[in-house]
């Protein structure tokens, strides 16, 4: 394979990769939670660069580019927009704190931006738990000692969250923890974000420490809310066409180094 027919192919291969990040953006556009991913790539060494016989800026035929490389993917971990949902179990957190939330099916905890929590009943024992779904699976919302949170009553319409996480009733105390107060809110803030790996859509496995948080120190939950997805339809939508139109251009250059082969050949044919 020539020099240049490999380059274009890896050029193309790395904006269907690019290319596939922006379609998984536009497909969560109203994903709550959601945290916009960017395709990371770079200028891929050659491969006397990498054995140590050249070094960038050499001015060398082993200078030559390398390529692009892929190296993966960057959430984008900022603030989304608050929508109003008038649905009480919907939290939106102003922020930097995460919700803890466990998986039903294997025990396993993660974390999640996304709020859109709703009423759960057990069938078998009636419990009521408050959760949320991605896909076929079910994430119970965890408190600060890592239990779910348990409503006695689910259809009790005085049910409200407050500004620090405390799941409230008016129907007076229950479990001894206060009046009115049914539950809290388990609120974490992770000790490097670049730890966090994706699962999914919006959960996190936390592969760092995490530190919980005071009711004094957790910003701000807005009940009846949620935070929408971080990404911004008119943004992808130029990364897309620029990308496409990247990917055209290697794909078109693929074919002018196989004529230009195939060129070569015939030649030497007739020569021969």
């Amino acid at each position: 394979m020539s020099y240049g027919l490999y380059i274009s192919a890896e050029g193309a291969e790395a904006q269907q990769y690019r290319m596939a990040t922006i379609a998984n953006n536009i497909a969560n556009l109203e994903t709550p939670g959601f945290k916009r991913e960017l395709a990371l790539q770079m200028a891929r060494a050659t491969e006397r660069q990498d054995l140590g016989d050249d070094f960038y800026g050499s001015g060398s035929y082993n200078d030559l580019s390398g390529g692009v490389l892929t190296i993966g993917t960057h959430t984008e971990f900022k603030q989304g927009t608050i929508k109003a949902t008038e649905h009480w179990a919907d939290v939106a957190i102003e922020g930097n704190a995460w919700f803890r939330v466990r998986d039903k099916s294997n025990g396993e905890e993660f974390l999640t931006r996304a709020g859109n929590f709703a009423v759960f009943v057990n069938r078998e024992d009636g419990t009521a738990s408050l959760v949320t779904e991605q896909g076929r699976s079910r994430f119970e919302l965890l408190d600060p000692e890592g239990e779910p949170i348990i409503l006695p009553n689910p259809s009790d319409p005085s049910l409200h969250i407050t500004d620090d996480g405390r799941v409230m009733s008016d129907e007076g105390p229950l479990y001894g923890v206060g009046a009115g107060e049914v539950a809290r809110i388990s609120l974490v803030e992770p000790e490097n974000l670049k730890a966090m790996v994706k699962v999914g859509e919006t959960m996190y496995r936390n592969e760092a420490g995490q530190r919980e948080l005071d009711l004094f120190e957790r910003g701000q939950l807005r009940s009846g809310h949620l935070e929408m997805s971080g990404t911004n339809p008119s943004t992808e939508m130029i990364e897309m066409i620029v990308t496409q139109r990247c990917l055209e251009t290697n794909i078109k250059m693929m074919h002018v180094q196989d004529e230009a082969t195939g060129g070569l050949i015939d030649k030497m044919l007739r020569v021969g």
